[in-house]
């Protein structure tokens, strides 16, 4: 990375001492895809976040417009059932091959670029890039940590997904259609992967995205791959409040099963600057809870004044890598069992938070879960 770039800083040694032993350090470098002034600066921050944001907050417009048209009767109806086509066949009748070019884009504009300060620090140098369960804290909005110093994080994928990424460096447009993505899969909420229409697409572009279901998770984990998920979910970013550290994984104990029935690595991770990405109404918080186990997100959120639904720019975000721990392979792990591990899960992710919380501005906070 460029030497103005904070992403990671804290650890570039480490990380360093890795890459060199890695893939990464035997390819060279392509051309660069996008010019200087957007590479690593805030400008390139801020148009990837312009190109994502409409997709993910406007995904529910195309279906609740073509709703509308078709109450309205006459030629409005046949345009609701034209907009109605549109969108189901980019649910289901369109897939985009992933193209690493795309990829290589981003990682040059670098996301990271947009917020005051974004980096990733811990222990980085313990990330590997296989059987590894990463699990991110908390959801937040736009879930910054796991999007921006995650799924589209160039080094954050160079040692996740080592066997995988390199190729990303020299890919260019025109190039021919690469085979499927082998690095690190980022599980996201199934309807939003898959019933959202441009986002959709956008997902299948990234090669890295993938629904959260059970089916998928156990495919992935029998192949081996590193997986990466927000075990919160919908009921983690219900739960966001401005300046609150806050997470709901109690009772979040299927993804640990999962860890063990193939002796999986889980990684906790946490990211400081968060909670201070968006502000939030916070009342109604039993009912909106309720809503949430059909898959239902409820939270009306707000962030720069002038584009409310951008994140804080003022904001640090700091992701606070901790050490794996190392499961065992149990075939049919036992309820005990599963409920001991998942205690130290908890307890390693408190461990991460308490260690990093000083330098990260809130020496005297405790971590909710």
């Amino acid at each position: 990375p460029r030497a103005s770039r904070d992403c990671i800083s804290a650890a570039r040694p480490a990380i360093s001492a890795m890459t060199q032993k890695s893939e990464t350090s035997k390819v060279r470098q392509g051309p660069p895809l996008v010019p200087s002034a957007l590479r690593g600066t805030w400008l390139g921050g801020f148009l990837v976040h312009c190109c994502f944001i409409p997709l993910w907050v406007g995904c529910v417009l195309p279906p609740a417009v073509g709703a509308y048209l078709l109450l309205c009767g006459g030629w409005w109806t046949v345009a609701g059932l034209a907009v109605a086509a549109a969108y189901a066949l980019m649910d289901f009748g369109i897939h985009i091959h992933w193209r690493p070019w795309f990829m290589r884009i981003i990682y040059e504009l670098d996301m990271a670029g947009y917020y005051k300060k974004c980096k990733i620090v811990g222990a980085v140098e313990s990330i590997r890039p296989e059987k590894t369960l990463f699990m991110f804290h908390p959801h937040g909005i736009l879930s910054v940590g796991f999007v921006v110093n995650g799924v589209w994080s160039r080094d954050f994928n160079d040692l996740a997904s080592a066997k995988a990424n390199p190729g990303i460096q020299t890919a260019r447009p025109g190039d021919p259609y690469a085979p499927p993505w082998e690095g690190t899969a980022f599980l996201i909420a199934r309807n939003l992967r898959e019933w959202t229409g441009f986002f959709k697409l956008l997902a299948d572009v990234s090669g890295r995205l993938e629904s959260a279901t059970k089916e998928r998770m156990s495919e992935l984990m029998r192949a081996g791959r590193n997986v990466a998920i927000i075990p919160g979910g919908f009921e983690d970013a219900t739960l966001h409040a401005y300046g609150k550290e806050r997470t709901a994984v109690l009772e979040r104990k299927g993804l640990v099963k999962y860890a063990l029935q193939h002796g999986y690595a889980v990684t906790p991770i946490y990211t400081f600057g968060e909670s201070e990405t968006y502000r939030t109404l916070t009342g109604l918080l039993r009912p909106r809870l309720a809503i949430n186990q059909y898959g239902i997100p409820t939270v009306a959120f707000w962030g720069e004044p002038l584009l409310p639904a951008f994140p804080i720019r003022r904001t640090h975000v700091t992701t606070c890598v901790g050490p794996p721990l190392q499961l065992p392979k149990l075939d049919n792990p036992r309820p005990d069992e599963v409920n001991a591990w998942h205690a130290r899960y908890l307890a390693e992710l408190r461990a991460v938070f308490d260690k990093h919380k000083a330098a990260c501005g809130k020496p005297d906070v405790e971590l909710e879960i």
